[in-house]
C-alpha cells in the first residue's frame, strides 16, 4: 500500500513539474523597436504589437524606444492604445545614447512600466509652433503677435493638460511632466528615476526582463502580476506596408522625393525625349505627394517650392542672366525649411539635406545656363547666317551669277567681280531665295 502511494505521489510530482516547465517555456514577451519619428506607421506597428501580444497571451509587450518626436495626432492615438492595452506595455528607452524626446515623453509616461538604459535621456516636450495666419503689413504686427501668442498658449495648454493626465493615470511625476512641456525640461535616466518619471534603470534587455518579474501593473481587466522569469522573447518587425509608410513619413525623404521628382520633370522639360528622367521624376513626385498626405505640411512652404519650379522652368524662355535661377534656389530653400513647419509635428527637414538638395539643383541649372549661353553664342554657326564669312570654291565662272560649293552643298551665288571656275570665294552676304553674295579670296 505504501509503495502504491509513493508511486502515485511520484507521478503527480512529475506531472506538476512537467506542466510547470511547459508553462515556463510557453511564456512569451513580444518585443518591438521604434527607432525614428512617431508617425502613422509607428501607430500601426504598436497596434499590431499589442494585438499580437494579446493573441499569444504574452506576459508583456516591450517597446524599445529611441525617438526625436513626431506627429501629435499619431502620439495621441498611441497613448490611447497603450492606456487601454489588454497586455501590459513596457517602454524601454534604449540603447545607450537613445532619447525619448517630445512625443517620446508622452509615450514613455503612458506605459505600465517605464524604463531607461544607462546613458539615455528624456524630455523637451514643448510643442514647436508657428503663426496660424499669414503675414500682413507693418500695421498688423501687434495683431499678429497677439494671435500668435493666443495660438501658442492654446497648443501649450492642451499639451500640458494631456501629459498631466497621463502622468496622473500612471502615478508618475505630473509636475515634471508639465515642466517638460512648458519649459522643455530634459533629464538623464538617473534623474528620471529619482524624480519618479520612470520605474527603473536597466543596462540591457535581459536585466529589464529580470527586474519586471513579479511587478504588479494595472490593465483594463484589473491588476496583473508579471511572470517574466524564463519567458521567451519574440521580436516582431514592421511589415512591408508599415516600412513603406514609415519611410514616406520621414520629412527628409518626403522632401527629397519632391525635389528629385521636380528635377526629373525639369530635365525632361529641357530635353524632351529622354523619357527616363520624366518617368522617374513622375514616380518620385507622386511618392512625395503621398508623403504630403501622411505628414502635416505648411501651405506657404509648398507654395514656395512650386514657385521655385516655375522660376526654374522660366529660365529657358527668359534671358535673365541667372536671376530667375537665383530666385528659384532662394524660394526652394525657404520652401524646404517651411514645408513641415506646423504645430502638428515637431520634426523638420534637416538643414544639411536642404543645402545639399539646393546645391545639386543649383549646379544643374548652372550647367543649363552655361549650355544655353554657349548655344546663344554659337547660334550663328548654323542656318543661312552661319555661312557668313565661310569660304568655298566656285564651281562655275561667276560674272554676275554662278554656282559655288560650300559646306558640302551647292549654292547659287552672285558677285560684283568676275570669279573664275575653281577660285576660292568668301561669303559676304546671305540673300533670299538661297543665294549667297561672295567675293574672291
Amino acid at each position: 500500500m505504501r509503495k502504491k502511494i509513493f508511486v502515485l505521489v511520484s507521478v503527480f510530482a512529475f506531472l506538476f513539474l512537467s506542466l510547470n516547465s511547459r508553462s515556463d517555456s510557453d511564456k512569451k514577451i513580444i518585443l518591438i523597436e521604434i527607432d525614428g519619428t512617431i508617425n502613422p506607421a509607428t501607430l500601426d506597428y504598436i497596434r499590431t504589437g499589442i494585438e499580437h501580444a494579446e493573441k499569444n497571451s504574452a506576459e508583456a509587450l516591450v517597446i524599445l524606444l529611441d525617438t526625436p518626436g513626431g506627429l501629435l495626432a499619431s502620439t495621441k492615438e498611441i497613448v490611447k492604445l497603450i492606456l487601454n492595452s489588454p497586455v501590459p506595455v513596457v517602454i524601454y528607452v534604449s540603447p545607450s545614447g537613445a532619447t525619448a524626446t517630445s512625443a517620446g515623453v508622452f509615450i514613455t509616461l503612458s506605459a505600465n512600466i517605464a524604463a531607461m538604459a544607462e546613458g539615455t535621456s528624456i524630455g523637451a516636450a514643448h510643442p514647436v509652433m508657428i503663426s496660424p495666419g499669414g503675414g500682413g503689413g507693418q500695421g498688423d504686427t501687434d495683431k499678429e503677435d497677439s494671435e500668435r501668442k493666443k495660438f501658442s498658449e492654446k497648443v501649450e495648454n492642451f499639451a500640458s493638460s494631456f501629459i498631466e493626465s497621463i502622468a496622473q493615470k500612471r502615478k508618475r511625476n505630473a509636475k515634471w511632466a508639465i515642466e517638460a512641456v512648458r519649459n522643455s525640461a530634459s533629464i538623464t535616466e538617473t534623474e528620471a528615476l529619482n524624480k519618479n518619471v520612470i520605474d527603473l534603470i536597466s543596462p540591457d534587455l535581459t536585466d529589464l526582463i529580470s527586474k519586471i518579474n513579479g511587478r504588479q501593473v494595472d490593465i483594463p481587466s484589473g491588476k496583473k502580476v508579471l511572470n517574466t522569469k524564463g519567458a521567451l522573447v519574440e521580436r516582431l518587425d514592421m511589415n512591408v506596408k508599415q516600412k513603406l509608410i514609415d519611410t514616406l513619413s520621414t520629412p527628409d525623404i518626403a522632401f527629397l522625393l519632391i525635389s528629385l521628382g521636380s528635377l526629373g520633370l525639369l530635365i525632361e522639360f529641357y530635353n524632351p525625349g529622354l523619357i527616363f528622367p520624366g518617368v522617374a521624376g513622375a514616380i518620385c513626385l507622386l511618392l512625395g505627394l503621398v508623403s504630403l498626405q501622411i505628414l502635416p505640411f505648411n501651405y506657404a512652404g509648398l507654395a514656395l517650392l512650386i514657385l521655385s519650379i516655375i522660376l526654374f522652368a522660366s529660365e529657358i524662355y527668359v534671358t535673365s542672366y541667372g536671376l530667375l535661377s537665383i530666385g528659384g534656389i532662394t524660394s526652394f530653400i525657404l520652401g524646404a525649411l517651411l514645408l513641415f513647419d506646423t504645430p502638428e509635428s515637431d520634426v523638420r527637414v534637416g538643414f544639411s539635406v536642404v543645402i545639399s538638395a539646393a546645391s545639386a539643383i543649383g549646379l544643374f541649372f548652372l550647367y543649363v545656363g552655361y549650355y544655353l549661353l554657349k548655344a546663344q553664342r554659337s547660334s550663328l554657326s548654323v542656318g543661312f547666317e552661319g555661312l557668313l564669312g565661310e569660304e568655298g570654291v566656285a564651281t562655275t565662272k561667276i560674272e554676275k551669277d554662278g554656282k559655288i560649293f560650300i559646306h558640302g552643298e551647292y549654292w547659287d551665288a552672285e558677285s560684283e567681280e568676275t570669279i573664275g571656275k575653281g577660285d576660292k570665294v568668301k561669303v559676304i552676304e546671305v540673300k533670299g531665295n538661297f543665294r549667297l553674295k561672295v567675293k574672291k579670296t
